[in-house]
């Protein structure tokens, strides 16, 4: 793949991490917990195959920001900053659908300061791909 290519699909990907993060932020505070852990993961997703897809890896598979972090790290130590992020992969399928949490349903089940956990570290990997790419150029 041209380099302007892949510069362009991490770019876009990059944004859209940025958007799902900023909605996430938006549905913490709104109340809906379960869809604002949910989009902190989405969001850690994104910026971690961005980053991936802009340093050479062509097809990366899976949803576990443990295992993404991880395989970023192989590319950069600054991500050993980051292991701790690996606690959003709970709040990745749970969230999505009604009978993950037995008598409960996801709305009553994650609590505010699991949605600030998932935002928050969230964040932090968000803006730790943004401070690599702004170092890279």
């Amino acid at each position: 793949m041209v380099d302007g290519d892949r510069l362009l699909i991490f770019q876009r990907w990059l944004m859209q991490g940025r958007r799902d993060l900023k909605a996430a932020e938006v549905l913490q505070k709104s109340g809906a917990y379960e869809w604002a852990a949910f989009l902190g993961h989405q969001a850690a997703e994104r910026v971690l195959k961005a980053y991936l897809h802009h340093r050479g890896e062509e097809a990366v598979m899976g949803h576990s920001i443990r295992s993404l972090v991880h395989k970023c790290g192989s590319y950069d130590a600054a991500f050993e900053a980051a292991h701790e992020a690996g606690r959003i992969d709970d709040f990745y399928a749970a969230p999505r659908f009604p009978d993950s949490f037995g008598e409960d349903v996801p709305a009553d089940a994650i609590t505010p300061e699991e949605a600030e956990v998932a935002v928050g570290l969230a964040r932090r990997v968000v803006e730790l791909v943004d401070k690599l790419a702004s170092e890279e150029g």
